[in-house]
């Protein structure tokens, strides 16, 4: 057999060369053995195909940042991430419907959509750094763009006119409801103040005589007790003694027994002694507090409410319109739908 088809070590210690068809076949197992290796950090998820064009974790991911510039804002970050993904599944049905019926807005009509934004966002410079802050590129406001003006032209292909009337019942209908929220109600807090005998750990025999000793001391405090004002005095010449900071309590989450027995002994008497298990107890009660929550100026709530309605309406309508379109593209959740 000639050296050039042992494929093995020539006796100079040289590797002699594979002949072709193993070469071939040897290039073909490195490949397989490529492909067979586990997914890396960099790899990414597929969430959803629509017409062949895949929708992955990381684009979802950029939607959310992008979203955020635009200043969108959603009660939690599932339903960012919920609403980004639904955008970009309609942004890929919307674009393969444009290409469909020769509708692609071309990058003048882009660049100008996007020069009209910057204006209200401060200027082109402030976009682009609000962009480049999140590590995204013009690109991806552009495709944004781009899927909102087809959306337009194809509304306007169908005779569908995407606008919302409200109406000023609708509008105090809302304000009434946010006003009778029980949170914008006035709220009684109860002040208190706690003191604190505490019994250091000693074995079981000796705790119970500290506990009878720091109950007679706390007896004494109550007797010289006049007041929340006078707390400390009452408590001067008593060793290791902590009186607390005056504690507001909503009277709504307190024991029963114990609101009882505050009301019981009003401002003028301490409640205890009360076992605890850092030692002895005593509770006073320093009077209340009423919290009113600041109501919101009545003509600036209508107006945020009337834009609110306007909104929601506008998005109703889009959403009829997109079933539409979804309905006609072809969509393969590769994970469970969010």
């Amino acid at each position: 057999m000639t050296p050039a088809t042992t494929g093995g070590l020539r006796p100079g210690g040289f590797i002699t060369p594979l002949p072709a068809p193993l070469a071939l076949l040897a290039l073909l197992a490195l490949l397989l053995a490529v492909v067979a290796l586990p997914r890396t950090a960099w790899a990414v998820k597929v969430l959803v195909v629509v017409n062949d064009v895949p929708i992955t974790d990381f684009d979802v991911r950029q939607r959310m940042k992008l979203n955020e510039v635009l200043g969108m804002r959603f009660r939690s970050r599932a339903q960012a991430r919920k609403r980004a993904l639904q955008a970009l599944v309609d942004e890929a049905v919307l674009e393969a419907e444009g290409k469909r019926r020769g509708i692609y807005p071309d990058d003048l009509a882009v660049e100008n959509a996007i020069a009209g934004m910057a204006r209200n966002m401060g200027g082109r410079d402030r976009l682009q750094a609000a962009l480049r802050k999140k590590g995204l590129s013009m690109d991806f406001l552009r495709r944004y763009v781009r899927g909102q003006m087809i959306f337009r032209a194809l509304a306007a292909r169908s005779g569908r006119k995407i606008e919302a009337r409200v109406s000023d019942a609708e509008v105090e209908r809302r304000l009434r409801k946010i006003l009778s929220d029980p949170r914008l109600k006035p709220i009684t807090i109860w002040r208190l103040r706690q003191v604190t005998l505490p019994v250091d750990d000693v074995a079981p025999v000796m705790r119970q005589q500290l506990l009878i000793a720091r109950a007679a001391e706390a007896q004494q405090i109550m007797q010289r007790y006049r007041g929340c004002g006078s707390l400390r005095k009452a408590a001067d010449g008593i060793f290791n003694v902590k009186v607390s900071r005056t504690i507001e309590a909503d009277p709504r989450k307190l024991p029963p027994q114990l609101k009882k027995a505050l009301r019981k002994a009003g401002t003028k008497k301490i409640v205890g002694p009360i076992r605890a298990p850092n030692g002895i107890q005593l509770l006073a009660f320093c009077g209340t507090r009423t919290i009113r929550p600041k109501i919101p100026d009545k003509a600036k709530l209508r107006q945020q409410l009337r834009a609110a309605l306007q909104q929601e309406k506008i998005g109703q309508q889009v959403e009829q319109f997109m079933k539409g379109l979804r309905r006609k593209a072809i969509i393969e959740w590769r994970t469970k739908r969010s």
